[in-house]
């Protein structure tokens, strides 16, 4: 009895002595890409004020390491040479780039672009049509929006509605590719949050990739999924 105690105790000290690590917080901060110009409620400057109050421990961004590393101008993804990039040399917080390169780049990207000129080879009217789609679908969006809040409030999250009818239309490939995509940005986000355990991390991405990467990171994980409600606070 007496060597069962002492087992029980070693046990018991042994645990407190290296107790589970705390697990990571992950906010997704979704971003308008250069549609921040068009949104008053939401500005550069509005979204370096949202990243701040998150108060980050990491940042993990949509780019590549090698256009992480460089702060390479992006075309689209605006926020980054006025926003992101001045963040990032003002507090020095550890930066994790989402997107893919090399072959695995590629080859995603390919399955996207073949799915859009499958569909305006096969039917044009169809393509078209969608991008009217996107184009109101975006226009009431930005009418509806107030406040970075709002862009990052759970109905914006009916994006999910908005990639299924696009799937249903672009095929199996489109589908693959944006799967593929988000999937990627999944493993990274995971593989930082292994190695920063209780720490806090911003994912910025653009707004339509937020219902997809919140959905999945709220499974059952290692990491603990914070609500952007924070925004509001």
């Amino acid at each position: 009895m007496m060597k069962i105690l002492l087992l029980l105790s070693a046990f018991t000290l042994g645990t407190l002595a290296n107790p589970s690590p705390q697990p990571s917080e992950v906010v997704v901060l979704c971003a308008l890409h250069q549609l921040h110009e068009q949104a008053p409620f939401y500005t550069y400057a509005d979204l370096n004020a949202a990243i701040e109050k998150l108060h980050p421990d990491v940042l993990a961004v949509e780019l590549t390491p090698a256009d992480l590393k460089d702060k390479v101008e992006q075309k689209n993804k605006r926020e980054y040479q006025n926003s992101v990039y001045h963040l990032l040399r003002r507090h020095n917080w550890p930066t994790v780039a989402l997107e893919p390169e090399g072959p695995r780049r590629t080859e995603l990207i390919g399955l996207l672009r073949g799915a859009e000129q499958e569909l305006q080879k096969t039917s044009a009217q169809k393509d078209e049509a969608f991008d009217s789609y996107n184009d109101t679908l975006f226009k009431y969006l930005l009418s509806e929006w107030h406040s970075a809040a709002d862009v990052n409030a759970s109905w914006t999250d009916r994006f999910a509605v908005k990639h299924s009818f696009q799937q249903s239309l672009y095929g199996p490939q489109e589908e693959q590719g944006w799967e593929g995509w988000n999937q990627y940005f999944l493993q990274q986000i995971a593989t930082a949050a292994k190695q920063n355990p209780g720490k806090r991390i911003v994912v910025i991405v653009g707004v339509e990739h937020g219902y997809w990467l919140r959905e999945h990171l709220r499974k059952p994980g290692e990491v603990k999924v914070l609500d952007t409600d924070l925004l509001r606070r």
